[in-house]
């Protein structure tokens, strides 16, 4: 099972109990939720924030511009909660063979590595990483992300990835980054996530609902090239503006 947005909770269930804040115009709504240890059982999600920036496929395509400088602002919101952040390790998850499943994989040929510079001394350090899917490697993927985290030993993580949605309405037209890492589905087939309490580093993570679930088969639109060539553009153009342009 893929990761699923926050927002099919409900919205008559999470916004007046779990809405912090909301900015609106007219090419996207970003709302930013929190979830507490007293109300996590109440919703079955994982303590900490999270943000979901709504937007339709018009403003996908032609106001990219704008929605990368959201998600880049989103993205140092978090960022201000570390201290330190010299070096920081992008994974990429999913297949890049599979359109629902290629958001992470597709995402990451985008971004800039640094990881391999040693004379710039001022400029963050990243490296990433594309662990694909267990059925392909014959490998467990949490156990080739464990190695990769214990010899890099980053500050931070990052992990991106396609996820799924019960209602038409997010489908294709929604980014939600969070704190709380992923409890891994079938991109990972293991039952360990990747998380802050498992690594004891901030992970962030950052999807897209590509997927439409209905009676447990999922479902693409026949714009899903277009959604994930432009929202991994938008997602890659965030980080590398933040770390690369604007160290």
């Amino acid at each position: 099972m893929k990761q699923k947005l926050f927002l099919d909770i409900g919205i008559d269930k999470i916004d007046s109990k779990y809405k912090v804040d909301e900015k609106k115009n007219s090419t996207f709504k970003t709302t930013h939720y929190a979830v507490l240890k007293e109300t996590k059982k109440e919703i079955k999600k994982e303590v900490g924030d999270y943000f979901v920036t709504q937007f339709s496929y018009e403003s996908l395509l032609i106001k990219q511009n704008s929605l990368t400088k959201e998600i880049e602002r989103i993205l140092k919101m978090f960022l201000k909660k570390y201290t330190k952040v010299n070096k920081i390790l992008v994974i990429g998850l999913g297949n890049k063979n599979v359109d629902g499943d290629a958001l992470g994989v597709i995402t990451t040929d985008k971004l800039i590595a640094t990881n391999q510079y040693h004379d710039f001394l001022t400029l963050p350090k990243i490296a990433l990483f594309t662990p694909s899917v267990t059925e392909k490697t014959g490998i467990n993927s949490f156990k080739l992300i464990e190695m990769v985290v214990n010899d890099l030993k980053p500050d931070l993580i990052f992990i991106i990835d396609s996820m799924a949605t019960k209602s038409e309405n997010y489908l294709n037209s929604a980014f939600e980054i969070n704190d709380t890492g992923i409890v891994p589905g079938s991109a990972l087939n293991s039952s360990k996530e990747i998380s802050k309490k498992t690594f004891q580093i901030p992970v962030l993570s950052i999807g897209v609902p590509l997927c439409l679930e209905q009676n447990k088969k999922f479902y693409t639109s026949v714009f899903i090239h277009e959604v994930i060539e432009t929202c991994s553009s938008i997602i890659a153009n965030s980080i590398n503006n933040i770390f690369i342009k604007h160290p």
